[in-house]
């Protein structure tokens, strides 16, 4: 179960790290510019704080959707529901409260949940049990 749990933290930030990072940084940016913290035009995160999402997604994963699983398409299934429940709590609650919360932010942000959760699943159930 650990070696599980360290192959989905290592996906999701990679998987993370590649999607904010690089390919949908300037659509964060943009979109959370007006409630975000920022600094010389990017955003600027306590970092020490969000860090600590990333263990909690992976033992989220690891005891709700990896410690059920029997194959890795069900890692696949559970684990972009677990992702999509997980963001939607987050992001619906944004839209609801934030007045600058775009509609396009929390469809985006969904489907990125129930992507990586998913795909970090898959690959922590392929390669964690070999």
């Amino acid at each position: 179960m650990l070696r599980q749990f360290a192959i989905a933290l290592a996906a999701l930030i990679l998987l993370d790290a590649i999607w904010l990072g690089v390919l949908m940084k300037d659509f964060y940016r943009h979109s959370l510019a007006p409630i975000a913290r920022m600094a010389d035009g990017g955003l600027d995160p306590i970092w020490p704080i969000a860090v600590l999402v990333y263990p909690v997604i992976a033992a989220g994963l690891t005891v709700l959707v990896l410690s059920r699983t029997r194959t890795p398409a069900e890692a696949l299934w559970l684990g972009a529901v677990f992702g999509a429940a997980s963001f939607a709590v987050y992001d619906l609650t944004n839209h609801a409260t934030l007045r600058d919360w775009r509609a396009l932010m929390t469809v985006i942000d969904i489907s990125w949940g129930a992507f990586s959760c998913a795909a970090a699943s898959w690959l922590a159930v392929s390669v964690g049990r070999v």
